[in-house]
């Protein structure tokens, strides 16, 4: 397992040995370097569970798995409770970004996740009415930031629920800091490495001498 910032070492090991030898004073910042990973890490990682679901897998990196916990809000006249999304998740078919919600007192029971495609067949918009379908479970849809429920779970015939843990598959590293482990494979570190190397690269390193580090 590696960091953000030995990455970026590397990188700057990298760059000043293949890329860059014949001005060999020539240092990149650390910090400008160390955004450049941020930035890539994000991007690869997203590109890679997005290729995943297109594939039919659904095991995602853990550390693109993140749990919050969201305060419920009852909406007057319509028997259903929404939670608003702290960050927008990665946008996968099926609305799958968002991994799983459960009550925080019951959280090996998730809700039941509708497809926001699917939503007015099941018949949840009108009246949030608990249709037959979901036999008697509280299931929930997206509709722009927030996140709707088909009871009002915040009642206390529904359970009283006040608040709920999300999670959420998104590609946003900044809860880690630079200096711990990343959870993430070789494969990606690789790709990071790579893609940061292009950006610092981009109109004044060839595709030739960045072909050399590879070989």
């Amino acid at each position: 397992m590696t960091t953000k910032f030995r990455i970026a070492e590397q990188v700057q090991r990298l760059y000043a040995r293949f890329l860059d030898k014949d001005n060999p004073s020539d240092v990149i910042d650390i910090r400008e370097v160390i955004i450049l990973v941020r930035q890539s890490l994000n991007k690869v990682l997203k590109l890679q569970v997005a290729e995943s679901f297109k594939a039919g897998e659904y095991d995602v990196p853990k550390c693109n798995l993140i749990q919050y916990t969201c305060s419920t809000v009852s909406e007057p006249g319509n028997s259903r409770a929404y939670i608003a999304l702290p960050v927008i998740p990665i946008t996968l078919p099926m609305d799958m970004g968002i991994w799983s919600i459960a009550a925080t007192n019951s959280a090996l029971s998730p809700y039941l996740p509708i497809p926001s495609q699917d939503v007015l067949v099941f018949g949840t918009v009108a009246n949030g009415t608990n249709v037959s379908a979901l036999e008697g479970q509280v299931g929930y849809y997206v509709q722009g930031k927030r996140v709707y429920f088909t009871k009002d779970i915040t009642t206390s015939a529904n359970g009283s629920i006040s608040s709920v843990i999300v999670n959420l598959l998104v590609a946003d590293f900044n809860s880690i800091t630079d200096t711990e482990m990343l959870p993430i494979s070789p494969e990606v570190e690789s790709a990071v490495i790579d893609d940061v190397l292009q950006s610092i690269g981009s109109g004044r390193i060839s595709q030739a001498e960045l072909s050399v580090k590879q070989d």
